[in-house]
């Protein structure tokens, strides 16, 4: 193994410049001084979301067969089916169902037990498993992934009582 050694005046300047230094230490006592106030104030704290509530919801049970085997989509309340997901199908609803069906089962919990889907009144949809307490926002995934999952919600009712049968941005009444 050899070393280079570099000799001479020249070569004994500073890597980084004092005025660097400086700068960051100033940059750095800023930032904590800024993190203080923030945190004695709340000033910039997010704070729960407490006001919303559910819209819609429907209990699912997930029935997936090992491997890359079909997987049932069933109502968890009457145990009807709902879809069934042959190979290849259903795109990001089997994507999503199949972890989570699995990682049920590792956990000790019975993987065909009901998971909640739920529409807030703020627009969030999630789906929660009540035996581990695990909610997954679906929205995460992007509008068109929770659209899947959205499409197994019941029909919303106006507040006449009625179905509606337009899409929310259709003015065509």
């Amino acid at each position: 193994m050899s070393v280079v050694r570099f000799e001479g005046e020249d070569l004994e300047k500073d890597l980084i410049p004092p005025v660097a230094i400086k700068a960051t230490a100033v940059f750095l006592a800023l930032v904590l001084i800024l993190a203080t106030v923030a945190r004695l104030t709340g000033v910039g704290a997010l704070e729960a979301v407490t006001d919303r509530t559910p819209v819609a919801e429907r209990t699912l049970a997930f029935v997936a067969e090992p491997g890359d085997g079909p997987v049932d989509l069933m109502d968890g309340e009457t145990g009807a089916l709902i879809r069934h997901l042959a190979a290849g199908e259903g795109g990001f609803l089997r994507g999503a169902v199949r972890p989570l069906y699995r990682e049920r089962n590792r956990a000790g919990g019975d993987p065909a037990a009901p998971w909640v889907l739920t529409r807030w009144s703020d627009g969030a949809l999630t789906l929660t498993d009540p035996l581990t307490g695990l909610v997954v926002d679906l929205y995460a995934f992007g509008p068109t992934n929770a659209g899947a999952f959205a499409e197994l919600l019941p029909p919303p009712v106006n507040r006449a009582g009625a179905i509606r049968t337009t899409s929310p941005g259709d003015d065509s009444q």
